[in-house]
């Protein structure tokens, strides 16, 4: 007589094995543990978006985990060379210095700018995402009000040339960050077509002051930060 039951056990143990989930193989880490492993593996920065630990910036001392003495091979272990694009940096009035720029996406990204031709140590770090912020909660797109109840009354260069916009931190309560952190901010782009007046009224190489009423009538933003860590010796 036919004895189907070792047939049947054979049956059934080789249709377990073929259910058996892929997702069960072992998976091995594609970036450093600072940058989430689901992240992808694109460089473009509308798509390359990131999650890191840490994006503190200290002004002098660290933004994240680079500091001054981060070179060009740790930040391919911090990020990954895919993420890294070097270049040369407009550092204004004509002048380039070697940088490398982080893609991380649009709210992580940042530029390194190099002391060194070599590339062993980061003089400062700029065209930070928005998710870059100091402990006070300052970084790009923070309003001219939220800065106002930062920093109290201070000064400010001028719109429309190299430096303007620049806000200077000297006698403000974060006068510890002078030459360490630059603030530039930017009026709203349709600005001098809504308030043309106050607009032209405070342009130029000249310094105005936080509570002039023209420049409260720009919704005025943080456009840009820098953050040196190393010695401006340029």
């Amino acid at each position: 007589m036919f004895k189907p039951t070792k047939s049947i056990s054979i049956l059934t143990f080789v249709l377990l094995m073929g259910c058996a989930s892929p997702d069960s193989a072992p998976q091995s880490a594609n970036y450093s543990s600072n940058i989430s492993a689901s992240t992808p593996t694109t460089t473009a920065e509308t798509t390359n978006s990131a999650t890191l630990p840490d994006t503190i910036i200290i002004p002098g001392e660290r933004i994240g985990s680079v500091t001054s003495n981060t070179s060009r091979q740790q930040l391919t272990q911090l990020f990954g060379e895919q993420r890294l694009t070097d270049e040369q940096v407009h550092m204004g009035e004509g002048f380039t210095q070697p940088g490398t720029r982080v893609n991380l996406g649009s709210d992580l990204s940042f530029t390194i700018v190099w002391a060194d031709p070599n590339r062993l140590q980061v003089q400062e770090v700029r065209n930070l995402g928005s998710d870059w912020q100091t402990p006070q909660g300052i970084g790009v797109g923070t309003t001219f009000a939220q800065l106002q109840e930062q920093l109290g009354s201070f000064e400010i260069y001028g719109l429309a040339w190299d430096y303007g916009g620049t806000v200077l931190l000297q006698g403000t309560k974060l006068a510890g960050y002078e030459q360490l952190l630059i603030l530039r901010l930017q009026a709203a782009p349709d600005a001098a077509q809504k308030s043309p007046e106050d607009y032209q009224a405070v342009l130029g190489d000249s310094t105005f002051s936080s509570s002039n009423p023209h420049m409260g009538r720009l919704n005025l933003k943080v456009g840009e930060i820098i953050v040196q860590l190393a010695p401006n010796t340029q």
